[in-house]
Protein backbone atom coordinates (compact mmCIF):
# COMPACT_ATOMS: atom_id res chain seq x y z
CA UNK A 1 0.00 0.00 0.00
CA UNK A 2 0.85 3.52 -0.27
CA UNK A 3 1.46 6.32 0.67
CA UNK A 4 4.91 5.09 2.09
CA UNK A 5 3.99 4.16 6.41
CA UNK A 6 5.68 4.53 9.22
CA UNK A 7 5.65 2.95 12.71
CA UNK A 8 3.40 5.17 14.66
CA UNK A 9 5.33 4.65 17.99
CA UNK A 10 3.72 7.06 19.86
CA UNK A 11 0.45 5.32 19.64
CA UNK A 12 1.80 1.68 20.07
CA UNK A 13 2.98 2.82 23.79
CA UNK A 14 -0.26 4.60 24.39
CA UNK A 15 -1.71 1.12 23.60
CA UNK A 16 0.63 -0.86 25.38
CA UNK A 17 -0.12 1.53 28.43
CA UNK A 18 -3.59 1.15 28.05
CA UNK A 19 -3.86 -2.23 28.01
CA UNK A 20 -1.45 -2.81 30.60
CA UNK A 21 -3.79 -0.36 32.95
CA UNK A 22 -6.83 -2.23 32.20
CA UNK A 23 -5.28 -6.00 33.10
CA UNK A 24 -3.54 -4.07 36.13
CA UNK A 25 -6.82 -3.03 37.26
CA UNK A 26 -9.09 -6.00 36.23
CA UNK A 27 -6.36 -8.43 38.21
CA UNK A 28 -6.51 -6.20 41.00
CA UNK A 29 -10.85 -5.94 41.28
CA UNK A 30 -10.55 -9.52 40.55
CA UNK A 31 -12.39 -9.34 37.23
CA UNK A 32 -10.27 -10.61 35.20
CA UNK A 33 -12.63 -13.59 34.11
CA UNK A 34 -13.36 -13.75 30.50
CA UNK A 35 -16.80 -15.62 30.71
CA UNK A 36 -17.17 -15.89 27.29
CA UNK A 37 -13.32 -17.31 26.48
CA UNK A 38 -14.18 -19.51 29.32
CA UNK A 39 -17.36 -21.00 27.25
CA UNK A 40 -15.10 -21.12 23.68
CA UNK A 41 -12.95 -23.43 25.99
CA UNK A 42 -15.32 -25.28 27.74
CA UNK A 43 -17.12 -26.26 24.12
CA UNK A 44 -13.81 -27.15 22.74
CA UNK A 45 -13.34 -29.43 25.53
CA UNK A 46 -16.49 -30.22 25.79
CA UNK A 47 -16.58 -31.47 21.92
CA UNK A 48 -12.91 -33.28 22.05
CA UNK A 49 -14.53 -35.55 24.90
CA UNK A 50 -17.97 -36.05 22.57
CA UNK A 51 -19.95 -34.50 25.61
CA UNK A 52 -22.90 -32.24 25.55
CA UNK A 53 -21.83 -28.81 24.30
CA UNK A 54 -25.21 -26.68 23.31
CA UNK A 55 -27.88 -26.36 25.83
CA UNK A 56 -25.09 -26.77 28.42
CA UNK A 57 -24.05 -23.80 30.86
CA UNK A 58 -19.91 -23.37 30.75
CA UNK A 59 -19.81 -20.09 32.52
CA UNK A 60 -22.17 -17.59 34.86
CA UNK A 61 -24.89 -15.20 33.26
CA UNK A 62 -26.04 -16.16 28.79
CA UNK A 63 -22.63 -18.76 29.28
CA UNK A 64 -24.02 -21.21 26.36
CA UNK A 65 -22.20 -22.23 23.46
CA UNK A 66 -24.03 -21.04 20.42
CA UNK A 67 -21.60 -21.19 17.47
CA UNK A 68 -20.49 -23.22 15.12
CA UNK A 69 -18.61 -26.56 15.94
CA UNK A 70 -15.47 -25.62 14.16
CA UNK A 71 -15.12 -22.43 15.90
CA UNK A 72 -14.87 -24.50 19.22
CA UNK A 73 -12.26 -26.57 17.51
CA UNK A 74 -10.04 -23.59 16.70
CA UNK A 75 -9.85 -23.09 20.34
CA UNK A 76 -8.86 -26.17 21.56
CA UNK A 77 -4.98 -25.40 21.65
CA UNK A 78 -5.85 -22.57 24.29
CA UNK A 79 -8.24 -24.90 26.46
CA UNK A 80 -5.77 -27.30 27.07
CA UNK A 81 -3.68 -24.44 29.10
CA UNK A 82 -4.68 -23.66 32.72
CA UNK A 83 -7.36 -21.32 32.60
CA UNK A 84 -5.71 -18.16 33.95
CA UNK A 85 -2.69 -18.67 31.35
CA UNK A 86 -4.73 -19.52 28.41
CA UNK A 87 -6.89 -15.99 29.77
CA UNK A 88 -3.54 -13.79 29.29
CA UNK A 89 -2.77 -15.54 26.35
CA UNK A 90 -5.96 -14.52 24.75
CA UNK A 91 -5.74 -10.95 26.30
CA UNK A 92 -2.65 -10.70 24.36
CA UNK A 93 -3.67 -11.99 21.23
CA UNK A 94 -6.95 -9.51 21.23
CA UNK A 95 -4.67 -6.45 22.20
CA UNK A 96 -2.74 -7.10 19.40
CA UNK A 97 -5.41 -7.44 17.34
CA UNK A 98 -6.88 -4.09 18.03
CA UNK A 99 -3.03 -2.60 17.12
CA UNK A 100 -2.58 -3.93 14.00
CA UNK A 101 -5.99 -3.67 12.72
CA UNK A 102 -5.73 -0.20 13.77
CA UNK A 103 -2.60 0.62 11.97
CA UNK A 104 -4.03 -1.49 8.89
CA UNK A 105 -7.08 0.82 8.65
CA UNK A 106 -4.97 4.13 8.61
CA UNK A 107 -2.94 3.13 5.90
CA UNK A 108 -5.62 1.36 4.12
CA UNK A 109 -7.77 4.85 4.07
CA UNK A 110 -4.84 6.63 2.88
CA UNK A 111 -3.80 4.77 0.41
CA UNK A 112 -7.53 3.92 -1.17
CA UNK A 113 -9.28 6.16 -0.02
CA UNK A 114 -7.53 9.55 0.60
CA UNK A 115 -4.64 8.97 -1.64
CA UNK A 116 -2.64 10.77 0.30
CA UNK A 117 -0.35 11.14 3.60
CA UNK A 118 -2.62 11.50 6.60
CA UNK A 119 -2.00 14.46 9.17
CA UNK A 120 -1.38 13.59 12.38
CA UNK A 121 -1.37 9.81 12.37
CA UNK A 122 -0.69 8.83 16.17
CA UNK A 123 -3.23 11.38 16.92
CA UNK A 124 -5.96 9.83 15.04
CA UNK A 125 -5.15 6.20 15.87
CA UNK A 126 -5.49 7.23 19.53
CA UNK A 127 -8.46 8.93 19.17
CA UNK A 128 -10.04 5.92 17.60
CA UNK A 129 -9.16 4.06 20.01
CA UNK A 130 -10.50 6.37 22.61
CA UNK A 131 -13.96 6.48 20.23
CA UNK A 132 -14.26 3.00 20.56
CA UNK A 133 -12.59 2.53 24.77
CA UNK A 134 -15.87 1.16 26.01
CA UNK A 135 -16.27 -1.52 23.80
CA UNK A 136 -13.07 -2.55 23.61
CA UNK A 137 -13.38 -2.65 27.31
CA UNK A 138 -16.32 -4.90 27.53
CA UNK A 139 -14.93 -6.52 24.46
CA UNK A 140 -11.16 -7.58 26.73
CA UNK A 141 -14.01 -8.15 29.47
CA UNK A 142 -16.10 -10.85 28.14
CA UNK A 143 -13.05 -12.43 26.24
CA UNK A 144 -15.13 -12.02 22.50
CA UNK A 145 -13.84 -12.75 19.16
CA UNK A 146 -15.11 -9.31 17.51
CA UNK A 147 -11.79 -7.83 17.12
CA UNK A 148 -10.71 -10.83 15.43
CA UNK A 149 -13.59 -11.12 12.81
CA UNK A 150 -13.26 -7.14 12.15
CA UNK A 151 -9.32 -7.80 11.15
CA UNK A 152 -10.60 -10.47 9.00
CA UNK A 153 -12.88 -8.51 6.90
CA UNK A 154 -10.48 -5.35 6.47
CA UNK A 155 -7.97 -7.77 5.45
CA UNK A 156 -11.09 -9.24 2.92
CA UNK A 157 -11.90 -5.90 1.23
CA UNK A 158 -7.74 -5.45 1.08
CA UNK A 159 -7.00 -9.05 -1.27
CA UNK A 160 -10.24 -8.19 -2.90
CA UNK A 161 -8.79 -5.05 -4.23
CA UNK A 162 -5.59 -6.51 -4.92
CA UNK A 163 -7.43 -9.17 -7.03
CA UNK A 164 -6.52 -12.21 -4.54
CA UNK A 165 -9.75 -13.77 -4.19
CA UNK A 166 -8.53 -16.98 -2.62
CA UNK A 167 -7.18 -15.60 0.60
CA UNK A 168 -10.48 -13.05 0.94
CA UNK A 169 -12.95 -16.09 0.43
CA UNK A 170 -10.72 -17.94 2.94
CA UNK A 171 -10.86 -15.34 5.55
CA UNK A 172 -14.77 -14.70 4.96
CA UNK A 173 -15.53 -18.00 5.39
CA UNK A 174 -13.67 -18.02 8.74
CA UNK A 175 -16.07 -14.63 9.56
CA UNK A 176 -19.59 -16.35 8.13
CA UNK A 177 -18.94 -19.82 9.92
CA UNK A 178 -18.28 -18.01 13.07
CA UNK A 179 -21.16 -15.45 12.82
CA UNK A 180 -23.86 -16.27 10.16
CA UNK A 181 -25.30 -12.85 10.24
CA UNK A 182 -22.31 -11.13 8.39
CA UNK A 183 -23.72 -13.33 5.18
CA UNK A 184 -25.37 -9.91 4.58
CA UNK A 185 -21.41 -9.01 3.45
CA UNK A 186 -21.93 -11.15 0.18
CA UNK A 187 -24.78 -8.58 -1.42
CA UNK A 188 -21.45 -5.82 -2.29
CA UNK A 189 -19.63 -8.94 -3.40
CA UNK A 190 -22.45 -10.27 -5.86
CA UNK A 191 -23.54 -6.36 -6.74
CA UNK A 192 -19.78 -6.12 -7.90
CA UNK A 193 -19.44 -9.74 -9.78
CA UNK A 194 -16.86 -10.96 -7.50
CA UNK A 195 -18.42 -14.20 -8.04
CA UNK A 196 -15.14 -15.83 -7.53
CA UNK A 197 -14.36 -14.85 -3.99
CA UNK A 198 -18.06 -15.42 -3.05
CA UNK A 199 -17.67 -19.62 -5.07
CA UNK A 200 -14.69 -20.09 -2.75
CA UNK A 201 -16.21 -18.63 0.63
CA UNK A 202 -19.47 -20.74 -0.18
CA UNK A 203 -16.73 -23.31 -0.99
CA UNK A 204 -14.94 -23.32 2.05
CA UNK A 205 -18.39 -23.10 4.08
CA UNK A 206 -19.09 -26.37 3.45
CA UNK A 207 -15.64 -28.18 3.67
CA UNK A 208 -15.37 -26.10 7.28
CA UNK A 209 -18.77 -27.83 8.34
CA UNK A 210 -17.35 -30.97 6.76
CA UNK A 211 -14.07 -30.91 8.66
CA UNK A 212 -14.81 -31.48 12.41
CA UNK A 213 -16.58 -35.06 10.90
CA UNK A 214 -12.78 -36.28 10.09
CA UNK A 215 -12.00 -35.46 13.96
CA UNK A 216 -15.34 -36.42 15.83
CA UNK A 217 -17.54 -39.04 13.04
CA UNK A 218 -19.99 -37.86 11.08
CA UNK A 219 -23.07 -38.76 13.32
CA UNK A 220 -21.65 -36.48 15.90
CA UNK A 221 -21.09 -33.93 13.21
CA UNK A 222 -24.69 -34.05 11.68
CA UNK A 223 -26.28 -34.05 15.64
CA UNK A 224 -23.69 -31.00 16.58
CA UNK A 225 -24.94 -29.04 13.51
CA UNK A 226 -28.24 -29.72 14.12
CA UNK A 227 -28.31 -28.68 17.40
CA UNK A 228 -26.17 -25.77 16.48
CA UNK A 229 -28.80 -24.24 13.96
CA UNK A 230 -31.07 -24.80 16.64
CA UNK A 231 -29.57 -22.58 19.36
CA UNK A 232 -29.20 -19.65 16.71
CA UNK A 233 -32.23 -19.39 16.15
CA UNK A 234 -33.43 -19.34 20.10
CA UNK A 235 -30.92 -16.70 20.43
CA UNK A 236 -31.84 -14.94 17.49
CA UNK A 237 -35.73 -14.72 18.84
CA UNK A 238 -34.84 -14.11 22.54
CA UNK A 239 -31.98 -11.60 22.73
CA UNK A 240 -32.72 -8.30 23.84
CA UNK A 241 -30.74 -5.55 22.10
CA UNK A 242 -32.41 -1.70 22.67
CA UNK A 243 -30.26 -0.76 19.36
CA UNK A 244 -31.51 -1.91 16.39
CA UNK A 245 -33.39 -0.07 13.82
CA UNK A 246 -36.48 -2.18 14.95
CA UNK A 247 -36.12 -1.73 18.54
CA UNK A 248 -35.46 2.42 17.60
CA UNK A 249 -38.62 2.28 15.83
CA UNK A 250 -41.05 1.25 18.83
CA UNK A 251 -39.30 3.72 21.08
CA UNK A 252 -40.63 6.32 18.58
CA UNK A 253 -43.99 5.08 17.88
CA UNK A 254 -44.88 2.16 21.03
CA UNK A 255 -48.15 0.98 19.10
CA UNK A 256 -49.05 -2.62 18.72
CA UNK A 257 -46.75 -3.95 15.34
CA UNK A 258 -45.91 -6.85 13.81
CA UNK A 259 -43.64 -9.00 15.59
CA UNK A 260 -41.83 -9.19 11.86
CA UNK A 261 -41.24 -5.72 12.05
CA UNK A 262 -37.60 -6.41 12.54
CA UNK A 263 -37.12 -7.61 9.33
CA UNK A 264 -39.41 -5.45 7.07
CA UNK A 265 -36.99 -2.63 8.41
CA UNK A 266 -33.44 -4.68 7.46
CA UNK A 267 -35.45 -5.64 4.01
CA UNK A 268 -36.10 -2.02 3.86
CA UNK A 269 -32.61 -0.97 4.73
CA UNK A 270 -30.91 -3.53 2.64
CA UNK A 271 -32.76 -1.87 -0.44
CA UNK A 272 -31.45 1.20 0.07
CA UNK A 273 -28.12 -0.25 0.10
CA UNK A 274 -28.41 -1.90 -3.00
CA UNK A 275 -29.74 1.46 -4.07
CA UNK A 276 -26.45 2.82 -3.14
CA UNK A 277 -23.96 0.57 -4.96
CA UNK A 278 -25.94 0.61 -7.56
CA UNK A 279 -25.33 4.82 -7.89
CA UNK A 280 -22.19 4.22 -7.37
CA UNK A 281 -21.72 1.64 -10.17
CA UNK A 282 -23.58 3.82 -12.54
CA UNK A 283 -21.19 6.59 -11.73
CA UNK A 284 -18.30 4.61 -12.16
CA UNK A 285 -19.56 2.82 -15.46
CA UNK A 286 -20.04 6.82 -16.86
CA UNK A 287 -16.48 7.81 -16.02
CA UNK A 288 -14.99 4.26 -17.59
CA UNK A 289 -13.32 3.48 -14.46
CA UNK A 290 -14.30 1.24 -11.39
CA UNK A 291 -13.32 2.99 -7.61
CA UNK A 292 -12.17 0.73 -4.93
CA UNK A 293 -13.24 3.70 -2.55
CA UNK A 294 -16.50 3.46 -3.36
CA UNK A 295 -16.16 -0.26 -2.56
CA UNK A 296 -14.54 0.64 0.38
CA UNK A 297 -17.34 2.77 2.03
CA UNK A 298 -19.72 0.31 0.38
CA UNK A 299 -17.88 -2.68 3.00
CA UNK A 300 -17.52 -0.87 6.29
CA UNK A 301 -20.64 0.57 6.14
CA UNK A 302 -22.66 -2.32 5.75
CA UNK A 303 -20.37 -3.66 8.69
CA UNK A 304 -20.64 -0.43 10.90
CA UNK A 305 -24.74 -1.10 10.52
CA UNK A 306 -24.84 -4.94 11.84
CA UNK A 307 -25.68 -4.00 15.33
CA UNK A 308 -28.46 -1.89 14.02
CA UNK A 309 -29.87 -4.73 11.63
CA UNK A 310 -29.64 -7.43 13.88
CA UNK A 311 -29.77 -8.11 17.99
CA UNK A 312 -26.43 -8.73 19.43
CA UNK A 313 -24.34 -7.46 22.11
CA UNK A 314 -23.07 -4.33 22.55
CA UNK A 315 -19.14 -4.98 21.85
CA UNK A 316 -20.45 -5.31 17.85
CA UNK A 317 -20.13 -1.90 17.73
CA UNK A 318 -16.61 -2.19 17.45
CA UNK A 319 -17.12 -2.90 13.77
CA UNK A 320 -17.65 0.80 13.42
CA UNK A 321 -14.38 1.56 14.35
CA UNK A 322 -13.57 1.79 10.30
CA UNK A 323 -16.07 5.19 9.21
CA UNK A 324 -14.75 6.48 12.83
CA UNK A 325 -11.66 6.27 11.81
CA UNK A 326 -12.22 7.42 8.19
CA UNK A 327 -14.62 10.68 9.56
CA UNK A 328 -11.43 11.56 12.28
CA UNK A 329 -8.73 11.44 9.01
CA UNK A 330 -11.24 13.56 7.08
CA UNK A 331 -11.54 16.45 9.98
CA UNK A 332 -7.48 16.33 10.38
CA UNK A 333 -6.93 17.09 6.98
CA UNK A 334 -9.86 19.28 6.13
CA UNK A 335 -10.49 21.78 9.18
CA UNK A 336 -15.19 22.29 9.16
CA UNK A 337 -16.21 23.49 12.24
CA UNK A 338 -20.09 21.98 11.52
CA UNK A 339 -18.92 18.65 10.71
CA UNK A 340 -16.47 18.44 14.09
CA UNK A 341 -18.38 19.67 16.12
CA UNK A 342 -21.62 17.38 14.86
CA UNK A 343 -18.73 14.37 14.90
CA UNK A 344 -18.12 15.15 18.96
CA UNK A 345 -21.68 15.16 19.55
CA UNK A 346 -22.50 11.55 17.53
CA UNK A 347 -19.17 10.20 19.28
CA UNK A 348 -20.43 11.66 22.88
CA UNK A 349 -23.66 9.52 22.66
CA UNK A 350 -21.82 6.74 21.10
CA UNK A 351 -19.35 6.04 23.73
CA UNK A 352 -19.86 8.02 26.68
CA UNK A 353 -23.14 6.11 28.28
CA UNK A 354 -20.91 4.60 31.25
CA UNK A 355 -22.54 4.18 34.66
CA UNK A 356 -18.97 5.61 36.66
CA UNK A 357 -19.42 8.73 34.56
CA UNK A 358 -23.39 9.22 34.57
CA UNK A 359 -24.83 6.75 37.44
CA UNK A 360 -26.30 4.04 36.80
CA UNK A 361 -29.79 4.50 36.92
CA UNK A 362 -28.95 7.45 33.69
CA UNK A 363 -27.15 5.03 31.93
CA UNK A 364 -29.91 2.62 32.06
CA UNK A 365 -32.30 5.05 30.65
CA UNK A 366 -29.87 5.97 27.85
CA UNK A 367 -28.97 2.16 26.90
CA UNK A 368 -33.25 1.38 27.23
CA UNK A 369 -33.88 3.97 24.56
CA UNK A 370 -30.88 3.23 22.31
CA UNK A 371 -28.65 5.34 22.15
CA UNK A 372 -26.18 3.78 21.12
CA UNK A 373 -27.51 2.58 18.29
CA UNK A 374 -29.03 6.07 16.92
CA UNK A 375 -25.45 7.85 17.37
CA UNK A 376 -23.95 4.55 15.21
CA UNK A 377 -26.35 5.49 12.54
CA UNK A 378 -25.55 9.03 12.44
CA UNK A 379 -21.92 8.27 12.55
CA UNK A 380 -22.41 6.21 9.62
CA UNK A 381 -24.56 9.16 7.72
CA UNK A 382 -22.08 11.69 8.80
CA UNK A 383 -18.98 8.96 6.99
CA UNK A 384 -21.78 8.78 3.81
CA UNK A 385 -22.08 12.57 3.73
CA UNK A 386 -18.32 13.56 3.63
CA UNK A 387 -17.61 10.85 1.41
CA UNK A 388 -20.36 11.84 -1.06
CA UNK A 389 -19.46 15.71 -0.35
CA UNK A 390 -15.56 14.84 -1.01
CA UNK A 391 -16.27 12.26 -4.31
CA UNK A 392 -18.46 14.64 -5.78
CA UNK A 393 -16.07 17.87 -5.17
CA UNK A 394 -13.14 15.90 -6.52
CA UNK A 395 -15.12 15.16 -9.43
CA UNK A 396 -16.00 18.25 -10.21
CA UNK A 397 -12.59 19.41 -10.48
CA UNK A 398 -11.38 16.53 -12.39
CA UNK A 399 -8.98 14.41 -9.76
CA UNK A 400 -11.06 11.55 -9.07
CA UNK A 401 -13.33 9.21 -11.07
Amino acid sequence: MSPKSTVPYKFILFVFLFFIADFTLDNINHRFLMPDFKVYCGAAHAIMCGKQVYGNLFSLGSGYYKYAPFTALIFYPLSVLPYYMACVVFYVLIATAIVLTTIFLLHFFSAYVFKLPVKFPNTILSLSILCIAIHIIREIGLGNVNMFLLMLLCLVVYFIIQNKMLPAGVLLALVLVTKPFFIVVLIPLLMRRYFKAVFITVLLLLLLVILPALLLGIHYDVELHSQWLNTMLMHADGYPSPNTIEAISRNIHPSNVSGNLQYVLMALFLVFYVFYIRANRMNEKKDSIESPSNFIMEWFTLIAMIPCLFKTDTEHFLMSLPIIMFILIYLFNNRNVVLTVSFILFILLFAGNSSDLLGAKLSMEMFNIGTLGISNMLLVALALFIYTRRTSNRREIGLEP
